[in-house]
């Protein structure tokens, strides 16, 4: 019969890796850094997988970041809410978050609770799970996080950030001298809402990331606007939840077969993409992104083996109307009769949507501002995405507010195009996070260099006592010594 482990034996052997490391290091910074009077080093906004991961590496460095989530602790990120699919399309042995020790991954977690059998005949990563698997993560690394801190406003000064939090006992802020961004999907974004919605009652739709209950749906008649992973899991979901019918409206002739981003997503690709040229960067994104990305199998299976889903293909809708509290749904193929209507419709960058950020965005630089594609690649979506520096910190658009945004780093989905795949997807996370981490940690050193130099040249910290040798005489004196010995 198969031994397992157990959670508490890997919990051992993982304090034992870092031990073996050294780490985590000594803190090693000469700041002002004082959380009990709110000023800070580094500010982590999110403590989802990102921020999470980000807040290990600097530790691993001797760094320690406050992390601010506005979710009750246990709630961040969208895996419990808002987030519909039963499996991750990552492959069950990716390594994500782990960094440091190999006793981190979900594999090692997973292995330890439910054994090798169990690991054997596990398909894919079940949502949940994952969730389950960060928290446990958050708990063996230990950031400080404060939750129910949900950010109002960014002052940006040359020396630092003022964040200004809304909390549960009122009005809080904090100076950060680096602050990163690790917002999610849904950073800088709004979700895209067609304008054929324009005048139907938001009691009748909604978009598929709203995190709603489908048990609502039970004995309606739903539509669901798009083909992507979202609509998938929207239309299993609400059919699971007894919806009378799906109707998948689908513009295009067929589904995307071919995941393009997976093809190209090897360790070579990972590390080379900051050596590209602003030209290729573009094109490889704009290309993967008009290839369309095709939902995961399973999920697609998921919906169709329902008999009352229907996948209706050259269904572009004209326009809605609301009739005797139902929505007739006109669409190149015909007319639908729909109860509700849910939108796949994803998301689009609008800074205004995001109130903390207003005095950041209009100092951003932009894809737009620094880089213009030839006619057939013009890409809108990519044009209004930040355009970043090396280690993902913002770009000004005037030379004179560099100092206000260079230490804020855009440590979210909306960085891909300038770094990635190190951001928003799991496989990349470990490079992403150390890649920030480490010049942070450069840049923390280097605003104290001075100082730094004056402790070198002020140790008193002696190697050696003194007492370890005694002078030798000069060589004419040795002769005359060795003679008298004779």
């Amino acid at each position: 019969m198969e031994q397992i482990m157990g959670l508490e034996a890997l919990e051992a052997q993982i304090k034992q890796d870092l031990q073996y490391l050294n780490l985590p290091i000594t803190s090693w910074s000469l700041s002002k850094n004082n959380p009990e009077n709110q000023i800070i080093d580094v500010a982590i906004i999110g403590a989802g997988m990102s921020g999470i991961t980000a807040a290990f590496a600097l530790k691993l460095r001797g760094i320690n970041a406050i992390v601010f989530d506005q979710a009750p602790a246990g709630k961040e990120g969208p895996w419990q809410s808002p987030a519909l699919m039963e499996t991750l399309r990552s492959p069950k042995h990716v390594v994500g978050p782990a960094l440091a020790s190999p006793s981190l991954t979900f594999q090692a977690w997973f292995k330890a609770q439910f054994g090798i059998q169990k690991w054997d005949e596990l398909d894919k990563i079940p949502r949940l799970q994952w969730g389950e698997y960060l928290q446990w993560y958050k708990t063996m690394t230990e950031p400080y996080v404060l939750n129910q801190y949900r950010l109002v406003d960014v002052q940006l000064n040359d020396n630092y950030r003022e964040l200004i939090f809304d909390t549960p006992e009122g009005t809080v802020s904090y100076q950060a001298q680096h602050v990163i961004l690790a917002t999610g999907m849904e950073s800088f974004s709004e979700a895209n809402i067609p304008s054929f919605m324009n005048d139907i009652p938001t009691n009748y739709w909604e978009h598929s990331y709203a995190g709603t209950d489908y048990r609502r749906f039970k004995g309606l008649d739903i539509g669901v606007v798009g083909y992507s992973a979202g609509a998938m899991d929207s239309s299993a979901t609400a059919l699971e939840n007894g919806a009378n019918s799906v109707e998948i409206l689908i513009r295009a002739s067929d589904m995307p077969r071919v995941n393009r981003g997976k093809v190209a997503g090897s360790a070579g690709f990972t590390n080379a993409y900051a050596y590209f040229t602003d030209a290729q960067k573009w094109h490889y994104t704009d290309y993967v992104a008009k290839a369309k990305t095709p939902a995961p199998h399973g999920s697609t299976l998921r919906v169709s083996r329902h008999e009352n889903a229907y996948f209706n293909f050259n269904t572009q809708v004209k326009f809605i109307e609301l009739k005797n509290k139902k929505l007739h749904v006109t669409t190149t193929t015909g007319k639908f009769i729909l109860d509700y209507l849910i939108l796949a419709t994803g998301y689009r960058i609008n800074w205004a949507k995001h109130s903390a950020f207003h005095r950041l965005s209009p100092l951003v630089k932009t894809w737009g501002d620094a880089y213009t594609p030839s006619i057939h690649e013009e890409n809108t979506e990519l044009a209004s995405h930040p355009y970043l520096g090396n280690h993902f910190e913002f770009q000004a658009k005037h030379k004179q507010d560099t100092l206000k945004i260079n230490q804020l780093y855009c440590f979210n989905l909306s960085a891909s195009l300038s770094m990635g795949p190190v951001i928003g997807l799991i496989p990349g996370t470990n490079v992403g996070a150390e890649r920030l981490a480490d010049h942070i940690a450069a840049q923390l050193y280097l605003s104290h260099q001075e100082q730094h130099l004056e402790q070198v040249k002020n140790s008193q910290e002696a190697e050696l006592l003194g007492d370890e040798w005694q002078p030798a005489a000069p060589p004419s004196e040795r002769v005359q010594l060795t003679d008298n010995v004779e």
